[in-house]
C-alpha cells in the first residue's frame, strides 16, 4: 500500500480555516470586550386613589323561592343606593345566583341541613374616601360579608412607565461608573431587556363582617421596575 500524502490544495484548504476560525474568535472577543452589560433597578410610589372590594348577600334555609326571594330583594335595593352614592354603573359587576346545600354534622354523619343561595357583587369605587360609608351602608342593607378589598394606584401604567425610566437611569449611571473605573468612555446603547412587569404591591384589607367597623387608611403603594442594558464602550 502506498502512504498517504495530502495534497499541496487540501493542506492550503486546512490553513485557511484554521485562520479564519482565529479570526473570528478574535472578533468575537473583541466585540464582547467592548460592551458593558449592567441592570438598574427602581421603583415608583403613590397613595392609592380607588378601591376595589366584593360584597356577599347570603340568606339559608330550605325554603328556596323564599330564600331567593330576600336575596334578590336586597341586591336592588343594594345597587339602587350605590348608583344614587354616586358609584359608577360601569363600576358595578352582579353576578349570578349560586345555590348549594349546607351540610352539618350529626354524630359523625354528615347530613344536609337546607341551602345557601347567594349573590355577589363587585365595585369599584373611584373616590377612596366613600369606602368606610359604602361597608357601613351595605352591611345594614344586609349584606353578610365583605371581601376582596383591595386599595390601588388607577394610574398604574403611568407609575410603572416612571419607575422604568428611573431604573435605565441607574443602570446608565452604574455603566458610566464602572466605564471610568477601566478608564473608558461609556457609548450608546446597544440592547435594553425589561425583566419587570407592571406589578404593584397591592394593600388588602382583611375580611370584614356585620360586626366590623374600624377606619381605613390604606398606605403607599409601589411597582418596581428592573431593566438589563447593554453600553458600548470607546
Amino acid at each position: 500500500m502506498k502512504p498517504f500524502f495530502p495534497s499541496r490544495n487540501i493542506i492550503i484548504a486546512t490553513a485557511i480555516a484554521v485562520l479564519a476560525s482565529v479570526s473570528f474568535g478574535a472578533t468575537a472577543q473583541t466585540k464582547t470586550a467592548d460592551q458593558i452589560r449592567v441592570t438598574g433597578a427602581a421603583s415608583a410610589s403613590a397613595v392609592p386613589d380607588q378601591v376595589s372590594l366584593q360584597f356577599s348577600i347570603e340568606q339559608r334555609g330550605d325554603k328556596l323561592s323564599a330564600m331567593k326571594g330576600l336575596v334578590d330583594q336586597t341586591t336592588e335595593k343594594l345597587l339602587r343606593d350605590l348608583v344614587k352614592r354616586d358609584v359608577p354603573e360601569r363600576n358595578i359587576r352582579s353576578y349570578q345566583l349560586q345555590v348549594y346545600p349546607q351540610y352539618q354534622n350529626d354524630d359523625g354523619q354528615t347530613k344536609q341541613d337546607g341551602f345557601v343561595v347567594m349573590r355577589e357583587i363587585s365595585i369599584t369605587l373611584p373616590d377612596i374616601e366613600q369606602y368606610d360609608q359604602i361597608v357601613d351602608l351595605a352591611l345594614a342593607q344586609g349584606v353578610t360579608r365583605v371581601s376582596q378589598v383591595r386599595f390601588e394606584v388607577s394610574n398604574q401604567k403611568d407609575l410603572y412607565q416612571r419607575a422604568l425610566a428611573d431604573a435605565f437611569a441607574a443602570a446608565r449611571d452604574k455603566a458610566g461608573q464602572l466605564a471610568g473605573v477601566a478608564q473608558r468612555e461609556l457609548g450608546s446603547v446597544l440592547e435594553i431587556t425589561e425583566q419587570s412587569y407592571p406589578r404593584p404591591v397591592v394593600f388588602h384589607m382583611a375580611e370584614a363582617r356585620m360586626d366590623a367597623k374600624s377606619p381605613s387608611m390604606p398606605g403607599e403603594q409601589q411597582i418596581e421596575a428592573r431593566l438589563e442594558v447593554v453600553f458600548s464602550l470607546k
